[in-house]
Order: structure tokens, then sequence, then C-alpha cells
């Protein structure tokens, strides 16, 4: 096995490459993607957005289940002091005075 890898080490050695021509190093940079500080900047405040969007549309959604929720469940969740049983946050305050 050694054998293998010492003929394939000698064939290896014995393999000669030639420097690329200058043209060829100029066309290669000159199509190479160049670095824009600018677009990075622009993506980056365009990620934060959209991480900061997602972020207060699910503070939005956790808001919403709970104001619109089912009194019994969101009182498992966590009862609130201005709860006397009958408290919902939909509750029209012009009927709620009038009955009581």
């Amino acid at each position: 096995m050694t054998e293998n890898f010492s003929r394939l080490d000698h064939a290896l050695a014995a393999y000669r490459t030639s420097e690329p021509s200058d043209a060829l190093r100029i066309r290669i940079i000159a199509v190479a993607p160049r670095q824009r500080v600018a677009g990075r900047l622009r993506r980056w405040i365009a990620g934060a957005g959209l991480g900061l969007g997602l972020a207060v549309s699910g503070v939005a959604g956790v808001a919403a289940g709970y104001t619109l929720g089912n009194p019994t469940a969101v009182r498992a969740i966590g009862p609130s002091e201005l709860d006397t049983g009958q408290f919902s946050a939909l509750a029209d305050p012009v009927d709620a005075s009038a009955s009581g």
C-alpha cells in the first residue's frame, strides 16, 4: 500500500504547472465580484427591519390573543387585578354603566 503512495508522490512531484499569463489574470480579476459596502449595509438594514417587524407582529399577536381570548383561558395564563369574573376588554362601557 505504501508503494502506491510513494509512486503517487513521485508522480505528483514530477508534474510541473506553468504560471498563468498576465492577460488571463487580468481577465479573471476583471470579472470577479467586488465587495460593495453600500449593498452590504442595505442588506443588513433590510434584515434588521424584517426581524424587528416579525418581532412586533409576534407581540401584537400575543396581545390580540390575550385581549380577544376566552376569559377562562386568559385567567389561566395570568389573572388580572381588575378581574371580577365578568370583566372583558370587549365590554361596552356605556352598556355596563347603564345596567349597573
